[in-house]
């Protein structure tokens, strides 16, 4: 599961949403603070002015002397009615209230010590609410008492809080302006070319080395897609020359593999080859003896029915240990070819024919089925034939509770073996050389014109198929998938060996539960034989 990660567009609006909101914090703070400044040093001001003239209107008599209806008097009920008033007080020499308008206590320690010291001054309430100012009065240059002024702050933190609602409605203004006009700059600037260099990114990933990135932005975005396209063309050429160098590896992989399997053939041969004149210098004069022997017990105790079924018992299988003697010397050594044109369509038929006769194709629905004009092609007859034989004999035994059999033939060319797809052709004849096609089954023979006409013969067969596993071994000598007793692994074998030295090639196709299907291509022209 992929970790969640943010959008770069979500990434870059959210930080400038921060910094504008810290921003506006910090200006907020010190707009607020310096517009508090001024406005209580404006009230300081106008409380000191106020507190002046109260105080120059006030009668040189001494202060017992009551205020009433004074100028002064009518100064304050004036100043009373403002609603910023909130009281005035006036203290003599002694400390006691000569004058007092509104409700605030009249006796504070900033009053007695401007009483004391003389001066003036002011000050906030604790909740800043409201200001206190205070100033001595003089009579005669003598300090006789000392006034205070309160007045409200309440429309001072109105207007402040007036400020703060404006400078909040600007603020969220700006905010979604300055908001939306950057996403749409991040947009042209960053977010699209970014996910252009992605998508281009994503096209090279897949293989599309041809593909050059436009990304229009800055000069730094501009610079990123064109080395992002110099990037794509050392690329495409590193891919080039790997793939050359793969191609070339493999072609000397395959070369290795032939060379290998052609030095593992003729050590085969050799080995095949000593072991079927041992056997046949060895066993050879024995058997025939035994052989003889037999034949002439058989004339002997004919009239023994027990007897005459053990010799007929130890003659069939002294027989077959000749046959297998025989195949190993076929295959070791194969006997000289007698050339000469064959009609494969009357070879088919005869062979059928011959072996319908002996029952060996019995219970098994055999057609054959042939295309008009086959041209003779030049091979062995016998040769021909045992082969044809042995793969009628093998689709026999692959159908054993009976089955279909398709033997046709018709015009080919050794071209469409390279047609042929690696998993549907598995090519094995024995004599594989750097011309054939057991490793390379897509590429063209070497050597040869793959357009030379050939005879095909097709034999299909409704089986039980062979494995896949199996498949690619079939015609390797001694290799057999039937029960012990039963096969040598040779016939397929002496198969491939047959058509090879005709210079055609043997194919098979096969899926299990599907049967199997042998092809043989055999050239017409001489030119177009594939020999050792």
């Amino acid at each position: 599961m992929r970790p969640f990660k943010f959008s770069l567009t979500f990434a870059i609006l959210a930080s400038l949403a921060s910094l504008l909101v810290l921003t506006w914090i910090l200006l907020s703070l010190i707009s607020f603070k310096t517009a508090e400044q001024d406005l209580f040093s404006s009230k300081n001001e106008e409380g000191r002015l106020l507190l002046a003239s109260f105080l120059h209107l006030l009668p040189t008599r001494p202060l017992s002397t009551p205020l009433d209806l004074t100028p002064a008097d009518r100064f304050v009920a004036r100043l009373a009615a403002e609603k910023d008033f909130t009281g005035l007080a006036v203290i003599d020499r002694q400390g006691r209230v000569v004058y007092q308008r509104g409700g605030q206590n009249s006796f504070d320690a900033r009053l007695l010590a401007t009483l004391r010291q003389g001066g003036e001054s002011s000050a906030f309430a604790l909740n800043s609410r409201h200001l206190f100012r205070y100033a001595p009065l003089y009579d005669g240059g003598e300090l006789v008492g000392a006034a205070r002024l309160t007045l409200s702050l309440a429309s001072e933190h109105e207007k402040l809080q007036r400020s703060r609602h404006i400078f909040l409605a600007y603020f969220l203004l700006d905010f979604l302006l300055l908001l939306g006009f950057g996403s749409y700059l991040l947009s042209r600037l960053i977010v699209v070319p970014v996910r252009k260099l992605l998508a281009a990114t994503e096209r090279i990933t897949a293989g599309d080395y041809s593909y050059k990135a436009h990304v229009p932005g800055s000069r730094e975005v501009a610079e990123l897609a064109q080395s992002f396209n110099v990037m794509v063309e050392a690329l495409r050429t590193k891919q080039h020359e790997v793939a050359t160098y793969v191609n070339s590896l493999e072609t000397a992989n395959r070369e290795l593999q032939a060379a290998r399997e052609e030095t593992l053939r003729s050590e085969k041969l050799a080995s095949v080859g000593l072991l079927g004149a041992g056997m046949a210098h060895e066993i050879g004069t024995p058997l025939a003896a035994i052989i003889g022997y037999v034949d002439i017990l058989r004339d002997e105790l004919g009239t023994d029915p027990v007897k005459s079924d053990y010799l007929l018992r130890i003659g069939a299988e002294a027989e077959r240990i000749d046959r297998i003697v025989r195949e190993l010397l076929d295959y070791a050594r194969p006997r000289q070819s007698q050339v000469e044109a064959v009609d494969v369509a009357a070879l088919l038929a005869a062979t059928c024919t011959m072996l319908e006769g002996q029952g060996v194709i019995k219970g098994i629905n055999t057609s054959i089925a042939f295309e008009e004009g086959l041209a003779p092609v030049q091979v062995d007859s016998h040769q021909l034939q045992q082969v044809v034989i042995n793969l009628i004999i093998n689709a026999r035994d692959a159908m054993p509770h009976g089955g279909s059999l398709l033997i046709r033939a018709g015009q080919g060319s050794l071209g469409e073996l390279a047609a042929k797809s690696r998993v549907e052709q598995h090519r094995r004849g024995f004599g594989r050389r750097r011309e054939d096609l057991s490793q390379l089954p897509h590429a063209p023979l070497k050597g040869v014109d793959s357009k030379i006409p050939c005879v095909r013969i097709e034999l299909s067969d409704s089986g039980t198929g062979i494995a896949p596993e199996n498949l690619a071994r079939i015609f390797d000598p001694f290799f057999t998938t039937k029960e012990p007793g039963k096969g040598t692994g040779l016939g397929l074998a002496i198969c491939s060996r047959i058509i090879d030295s005709f210079g055609g090639k043997i194919t098979v196709e096969s899926a299990v539960g599907k049967g199997s299907r042998f092809v043989i291509l055999l050239p017409l022209s001489e030119m177009g034989r594939c020999r050792p």
